[in-house]
């Protein structure tokens, strides 16, 4: 968890011995690590226009080669110097933390105003720009001064450098009819910007993987919405990140590295991919399931293959089954342990067409070969079924509205429904509307944070919203019906805004297992080296306030697969529901 309010932040260097427990470069991840907290002090909330104008995703990798250069504490002090003061010229060095680095109103007389950083989520440096995420930098005048939490002149994030140097960035900067003041010398912004327009970035050099890690870092540490309810030390993860990026030799390692220092958010909305590295989807012809602590297969889609279900997996490629999947689960991030496994239990049997690897049962060793295309054996699944006389089956993962609409006439004259909703639903959110027989009168439960101020430790406001007008009750009325939905960790985002909406007004008996804990829009950004980065970018809540965040939508039946009804081609949710609406 972000640790709560100091503006000062002690990052103390060690010898240039390295402790035992830390490899030979020790004081080179010290370094990044202090060079990562300016980087994104100044990036985020420093508002100079020599800041604003940089090229950040370069920078991170030109700078990170700079830092690593440095064989002494003096070195990286004017490293730091070089670095940053061309693009925030106020910024000030000292060498006691007290009144020298107090940062004194200017006597300008020409001064119109102060600037600084508003972030709404955040929009600055993310590829989605047209979505409910912001930022801008603002100017407050005596007339125009409405954000009440903003930063006032002179405040200041304090960074300590080593034991007796530090730094002092002004999160406000005066401004006037040309601009932020102070300005850098012409001379060396223009020479920084030079050399970054001539630095040609290498993918396979350490300072291209450190540069990605410091700038996904800092995406995170600032606008993460969730730290105060993640028990985590995200700087310990940073360190982590930073000591298995020396060791990575690929981009395909840098990818598992990102996906490692991200997993332990518990954003199940955190995807990372590359184009520059081709990651095929193929899956043999079975699917594998986590069932009683056993890896077992639960349906198959070839005769002659020498597999039946219920099947108990115990080694993959010779590896120990627990063993090969706590790798694969090192690299998701997942709000439960549901939507966990998932994914493991998808991502586990990908690979490139036509390859092969090994699976042992408890009697026989089988070569499989990865013939199925992406998700072919869904199409087989059936959107709709009349389960018997008056109780019907839809499956919101596959049903469109014209379907719905058409069946309508049916299931008005039914006494039982039962909607499946283990996945995403079919643009058909619209079905809940004949569940409910009053309006929408919810509080809100989505929240975009409003961040003035780094590292989350100040109070910051909140834009709310909910879906008020929008779901409206719809007839035919269906609610008078026995109503059953199921779900599980399949189950997220908007899969999600609508199981609130059945939990939070009982439209019906939730049966089977909590969703994925994940929901809210996403935003997104780009890294070098064609890097995609996807994550969570607001927060939301049940409808009655608590969290939903890595704990889902639980179910008001619980219902557990087992072996039994794997081997007997059961489906013990559906039987569940049946049960309930009968």
């Amino acid at each position: 968890m972000i640790k709560k309010a100091t503006t000062i932040l002690i990052i103390l260097f060690i010898s240039c011995s390295p402790k035992s427990d830390l490899p030979d470069n020790s004081q080179k991840i010290e370094n990044l690590k202090t060079f990562s907290k300016i980087y994104g002090y100044i990036k985020y909330f420093h508002p100079s226009d020599e800041a604003f104008g940089l090229d950040w995703d370069k920078f991170s990798i030109y700078a990170a080669n700079k830092v690593l250069k440095c064989e002494t504490n003096e070195a990286f002090v004017n490293t730091i110097y070089s670095l940053f003061s061309p693009i925030a010229p106020s910024i000030r060095f000292s060498n006691s933390n007290g009144d020298t680095l107090v940062i004194k109103n200017s006597n300008n007389s020409d001064v119109i105003g102060e600037q600084f950083w508003f972030h709404q989520g955040v929009g600055y440096g993310m590829s989605i720009q047209n979505g409910p995420f912001y930022s801008k930098r603002i100017i407050a005048t005596p007339e125009n001064d409405s954000i009440s939490f903003r930063p006032r002149y002179g405040e200041t994030t304090i960074v300590s450098l080593n034991e007796n140097r530090y730094l002092a960035i002004p999160l406000v900067v005066n401004v006037n009819e040309s601009g932020t003041i102070p300005k850098s010398s012409k001379k060396s912004i223009e020479n920084l910007r030079n050399k970054l327009n001539n630095y040609k970035i290498d993918k396979s050099s350490i300072s291209f993987r450190l540069g990605n890690i410091i700038n996904t870092y800092n995406v995170f540490q600032h606008f993460f919405p969730y730290f105060d309810v993640l028990n985590l030390d995200w700087e310990n993860e940073l360190e982590s990140a930073l000591i298995r990026s020396f060791k990575d030799s690929s981009l395909k390692d840098h990818l598992i590295t990102l996906r490692k220092f991200t997993s332990p958010l518990k954003d199940g909305h955190i995807f990372i991919t590359s184009k520059s590295v081709k990651e095929e989807v193929y899956a043999p012809p079975f699917f594998w399931e986590w069932l009683d602590d056993k890896l077992v297969i639960s349906d198959v889609w070839e005769d002659d293959l020498n597999l039946k279900k219920g099947d108990e997996i115990i080694k993959i490629n010779g590896v120990d089954s627990k063993e090969f999947f706590e790798e694969i689960n090192s690299m998701i991030s997942a709000g439960t342990l549901g939507r966990l496994r998932h994914k493991s239990e998808e991502i586990s049997l990908l690979g490139e067409s036509g390859s092969k690897f090994t699976i042992e049962t408890v009697n026989q060793t089988i070569e499989v070969t990865r013939n199925q295309e992406p998700y072919s054996h869904a199409k087989s699944l059936n959107p709709y079924t009349k389960i018997e006389e008056g109780i019907h089956y839809l499956n919101l993962s596959l049903m469109d509205m014209e379907t719905f609409n058409y069946l309508l006439p049916q299931l008005e004259k039914s006494t039982g429904l039962i909607f499946d909703l283990r996945g995403y639903p079919y643009n058909n959110g619209e079905i809940i509307k004949h569940l409910m027989k009053v309006g929408d009168t919810t509080k809100d439960w989505m929240y975009i944070p409003k961040i003035v101020y780094p590292d989350q430790q100040k109070p910051k406001s909140y834009l709310t919203a909910s879906w008020k007008g929008f779901f409206e009750p719809a007839l035919p009325y269906l609610g008078d019906k026995k109503v059953a939905v199921i779900t599980n960790g399949k189950a997220i985002s908007y899969a999600e805004s609508l199981m609130g909406f059945v939990k939070g007004y009982k439209l019906a008996t939730i049966v089977g297992q909590p969703t994925a804990g994940t929901n809210g829009n996403f935003n997104t950004f780009n890294l070098p080296g064609e890097i995609e980065i996807s994550w969570t970018g607001m927060k939301v809540v049940k409808h009655d306030g608590s969290q939903l965040y890595g704990i889902g939508i639980l179910p008001d039946v619980y219902v557990q697969k087992t072996v039994k009804g794997i081997r007997e081609g059961r489906d013990e949710f559906l039987e569940k529901a049946i049960e309930i609406v009968r």
